[in-house]
């Protein structure tokens, strides 16, 4: 926000030249970005009058005028300017006269005419044309009546210091002068001078039209004043200037008063020509379906329903917070005047906004956050200017629609928490003063406080804020460096992210490369890999999802493996396998929290992997996740793998893991060309069968029997069921069973395979005989065949 000193000195006293008060108050937490100053560049120019015109004897474009400065003999000056006649007021530039851009005038002849300085126009005073009347556009800068003799810095208000200040968006009270006026004047530690507007209403009638809105949460106030006999006219110069400092371009005396006034209150405020209200009604609504407005930059928009409309019951007059109509503007043939001063959800006018691609000074400070009690400041404000400025006669009715008083917003903290937290000593007096100094209220009990926020400090909702504005205009850089005082601690995982680390380090010791991907996925997706219904059926969607590819939560790592993996053949990648570990979330029911289940999913594909090389791995993690007794149980119901090359791993009764290759028509599905075996595993049911404890048991002394036997059984057994009989009868003699060859052929039949194993036998007090183990062998064989119809070989 560019801010005039000047016009800042006319509420706060500030004795501080610019740079110090610049400095000040970016130490206060109000950053100063820049300080312009207009008229720095422009020396000994000054007001004078044109007393004569002739023309030049040897140049018919040139004239020879004579100027009245105010003192000693009039100055002669050529000039080749259209517009200036005798009488007319002109700035003058005197020899020695400096202009913007390093311009220097000095004493000279044009065509053999003395020529003693230059008469100037707006552009070499650097005035933007946009900001002139239309008699000084193609000559000589035209100024009202005027001393003689003056510097031009101060008849055009160029005497001053522009300051342009970085707001941050928590702070919607600081769009205005009145609100920096607060920040000035509490960073200097003076009172700040703000006069409460006054209107003396001349005449004593209601509002001739009335207002009704429709929806109080998009408009919780609409204030109306009506000012009769308006006369349309260029605004003071004063004001003018003041605008233009801002960044506005003066329009008339009364748009150019409620623009000043949203300046001065960062409240916008809008005129309509009462006149051309026709109903004699503003209608506060949404727009209808189809709806259309020419908006006062002659532009047709056109409206949805979701916009805040002002209109007069029968047509849009106005896009609320944003822009009024056409069809009410204030013209050279407006007469009487009503000024709109509302409070409009910010919400709703940023969506209007952007959705209309309209941005105005009035919507983005509705759009940043106005209080409720502002519209009726200015309001008041703008029909004292009118007022004052001999414009027009204000109506003594207000309409107003706020139904209810405001009540401050109350904030409690304590006196100990402010000082520990800004790491200082303040006595209460010392705090409170810097509180009331902000405008806060303060009532102290003891070491509590309560802290009654100001009506415009809308950034204020809990104590860590009031601890904040202490500390800011007490000075970050009064605060003391102290060293922390405090124990220092080791960190420590948790239990849950040890466990992640060993099983993460076991995944990449077997050869699986670590992958992460997004949380959110398609519920397309988990229908591509054919999951089971208790998976597609229970997700979770998200209420506001950037699309339908990131519309649920996941309830498997499967489907997004998979992705990967058709990434990586699709780029030519020979071979590849990974792992992917982290939650899945299942919804239970309306009203409860989702479900988060830890899992582990891990795939490959490449000449080296089949089944086997995969079951490796799955072994590999599991024997260091401490999982000790389990099986492998054929699964058909799987539908995401081959139904013929897939296995449930069991422990303790519970299903800890599921292995296999995937199902054709999944890969199809994926657009995968190669096989891929997979497995996952559920944490949960693994940290339930673990067992983590070490076992030591000294070196065995005496030797092992080992026996090697080959077995014919039916092809689809598995050996799995083989070595559970095996180990069943055995007892505690057997020490190790390891198959170690499997033989298909046409010498033992076509729907049979051969299996071989070797088992090793020893005890731990002697040492085995040929005595003790052939009964144990015999009773294994004769198991065997009973129950797995196996023959010895």
């Amino acid at each position: 926000m560019k801010v005039s000193l000047k016009w800042l000195r006319d509420y706060v006293d500030i004795n501080q030249d610019v740079n110090t008060f610049a400095d000040m108050m970016t130490m206060s937490g109000t950053k100063a970005e820049s300080v312009e100053f207009p008229g720095e560049e422009i020396e000994n120019v000054v007001t004078g009058k044109i007393i004569s015109i002739e023309g030049h004897p040897d140049a018919e474009k040139l004239v020879v005028t004579q100027i009245d400065i105010g003192s000693g003999e009039p100055v002669q000056i050529v000039t080749g300017a259209k517009n200036v006649s005798e009488g007319d007021y002109v700035p003058v530039a005197l020899h020695g006269a400096k202009l913007p851009g390093g311009i220097k005038i000095k004493n000279g002849k044009l065509r053999g005419v003395a020529s003693n300085g230059m008469l100037c126009s707006n552009e070499e005073l650097g005035i933007d044309s946009k900001y002139i009347d239309e008699r000084s556009k193609d000559g000589i800068l035209l100024l009202d009546e005027v001393e003689l003799g003056k510097d031009i810095r101060d008849v055009l208000l160029l005497n001053d210091a522009i300051i342009e200040f970085e707001l941050t968006s928590n702070r919607p009270d600081c769009q205005s002068m009145m609100g920096m006026a607060y920040e000035a004047a509490a960073t200097l530690g003076v009172k700040a001078n703000i006069p409460v507007p006054s209107v003396k209403a001349e005449i004593q009638a209601p509002v001739r039209i009335a207002v009704e809105v429709e929806d109080e949460a998009l408009c919780p106030r609409y204030m109306l004043r009506e000012i009769r006999d308006i006369k349309i006219c260029p605004s003071p110069y004063w004001m003018q200037r003041r605008l233009i400092e801002y960044g506005m371009r003066p329009i008339n005396n009364i748009v150019d008063i409620t623009n000043y006034v949203m300046i001065e209150y960062g409240q916008p405020l809008h005129a309509f020509d009462a006149d051309k209200i026709e109903s004699k009604k503003i209608l506060v609504r949404r727009a209808h379906e189809g709806e259309k407005l020419v908006t006062l930059d002659d532009v047709e928009r056109e409206l949805d329903t979701d916009m805040l409309l002002i209109t007069d019951g029968k047509q849009p007059i106005g896009i609320a917070g944003v822009m009024g109509g056409f069809n009410t503007e204030i013209d050279g043939n407006t007469k009487n005047i009503v000024i709109e001063s509302a409070l409009f959800d910010a919400d709703s006018i940023r969506l209007t906004s952007r959705r209309l691609g309209l941005r105005s000074e009035a919507s983005s400070k509705f759009e940043k956050g106005i209080d409720i009690l502002r519209a009726k400041l200015a309001v008041d404000r703008a029909c004292q200017l009118i007022e004052e400025l001999g414009y027009g006669a204000v109506c003594s009715e207000v309409v107003d629609t706020m139904k209810s008083e405001f009540v401050p917003q109350v904030v409690e903290t304590t006196l100990t928490k402010i000082n520990g937290l800004m790491g200082t000593e303040l006595e209460a007096s010392e705090i409170t003063a810097i509180l009331e100094s902000l405008n806060f209220g303060c009532s102290l009990d003891g070491d509590s406080i309560k802290v009654t926020v100001p009506h415009y400090r809308l950034d204020m909702a809990i104590a860590d804020d009031v601890v904040e504005e202490v500390a800011r205009i007490y000075g970050y850089n009064n605060i003391e460096s102290k060293a922390i005082i405090a124990e220092v601690t080791q960190a420590r995982k948790s239990a849950d992210r040890q466990y992640e680390d060993i099983l993460k380090s076991l995944a990449m010791n077997n050869g699986l490369t670590e992958i992460s991907t997004y949380s959110f996925v398609s519920p397309k997706g988990l229908e591509k890999s054919n999951i089971t219904d208790e998976r597609r059926n229970s997700f979770l969607k998200l209420l506001n999802p950037l699309g339908e590819e990131t519309s649920v939560m996941r309830t498997s790592l499967i489907p997004a493996m998979l992705d990967v993996m058709y990434t990586n053949t699709s780029r030519k990648n020979e071979e590849f396998a990974a792992f992917e570990y982290g939650n899945t979330f299942f919804s239970i029911s309306e009203g409860e929290l989702p479900q988060e289940v830890k899992a582990m999913v891990a795939a490959a594909y490449g000449k080296t992997e089949d089944f086997f090389s995969m079951k490796a791995r799955l072994e590999g993690v599991l024997k260091g996740l401490g999982v000790k007794e389990h099986e492998y149980v054929p699964e058909k119901t799987e539908r995401t793998f081959h139904p013929g090359r897939c296995a449930n791993v069991v422990a303790d009764g519970k299903k800890i893991a599921v292995i296999g290759e995937v199902h054709p028509s999944v890969l199809e599905n994926y657009g995968i060309k190669k096989r891929v075996y997979l497995f996952e595993i559920f944490i949960d049911e693994v940290k339930s069968v673990s067992d983590t404890g070490i076992l030591y048991s000294p070196i065995p002394k005496y030797p092992t029997v080992l026996r090697d036997i080959a077995l014919v059984v039916d092809r689809d057994m598995y050996v799995s069921e083989i070595e559970k009989v095996i180990r069943k009868h055995g007892k505690k003699l057997l020490e190790e069973v390891k198959l170690f060859d499997i033989f298909e052929g046409a010498q033992i039949g076509h729907d049979k395979k051969s299996v071989a194993y070797s088992l090793k036998f020893r005890a731990s007090d002697r040492t085995l005989t040929d005595e003790e183990i052939n009964p144990v062998i015999e009773k294994i064989l004769q198991q065997l065949e009973i129950e797995c119809n196996a023959k010895l070989r």
